[in-house]
């Protein structure tokens, strides 16, 4: 992102003197994740049509299999070029927006599917970051989480770069907007706790 252009909460227009602090979008791990996946299917699927269709389908001449088996492949690439061209949008369409008074949490499911949640600072009680399993410490990804004391009131996002940074980010927000709260009531007896912060850590697993 283009340090110059500061990210804009999408889910509503900014309260005046709100500033957003951080967008974030996901690990890249995830998506890279697809791309293997992928690209071996489409390699076992060549080696399936090009080296074994000639000695299966031999009531065909060696070039047919080829050619037809060429046109198999190619529609095939293209649907999965097609796959992993959506996947990238809905995968890097998911994104927290966090501002001086809010977190903005937007949910991309599907191409033509996305919804957006805000949570005030105010609500926050909560927050967790989490790594779990060797991979998530050696690429520094993980799952960030705030919570509220309401039911079905968490905010989760997954394949979160550095999560701990993120999750001191948000309590340094809230113990700011909590200063503001006070400032504009006057301490006159409004009273909101700090939200502590968990770090869960699983230690890294031995590979076998």
């Amino acid at each position: 992102m283009n340090p110059s252009q500061e990210p804009k909460n999408p889910i509503s227009v900014m309260q005046q003197g709100e500033q957003t602090v951080a967008e974030i979008r996901r690990h890249p791990i995830g998506i890279i994740s697809v791309y293997v996946v992928a690209g071996l299917v489409l390699a076992a699927l060549a080696g399936i049509i090009f080296g074994l269709g000639p000695h299966v389908l031999t009531s065909y001449s060696h070039s047919q299999v080829i050619g037809m088996g060429a046109v198999a492949y190619a529609f095939i690439a293209l649907l999965t070029v097609g796959f992993l061209f959506i996947a990238n949008i809905v995968y890097w369409g998911n994104r927290w927006v966090i501002t001086t008074d809010s977190i903005t949490q937007i949910t991309q499911t599907s191409l033509f599917n996305t919804q957006s949640s805000q949570l005030s600072l105010g609500n926050l009680e909560d927050i967790s970051a989490e790594k779990n399993g060797i991979l998530t410490h050696i690429f520094n990804y993980g799952v960030l989480k705030v919570e509220t004391a309401g039911e079905h009131s968490k905010f989760q996002f997954i394949y979160c770069p550095d999560p701990n940074t993120y999750a001191q980010k948000v309590i340094a927000v809230r113990e700011q907007f909590e200063q503001k709260l006070e400032n504009r009531e006057g301490n006159t007896g409004l009273n909101v706790s700090p939200a502590p912060v968990t770090q869960q850590q699983a230690p890294p697993q031995p590979q076998a």
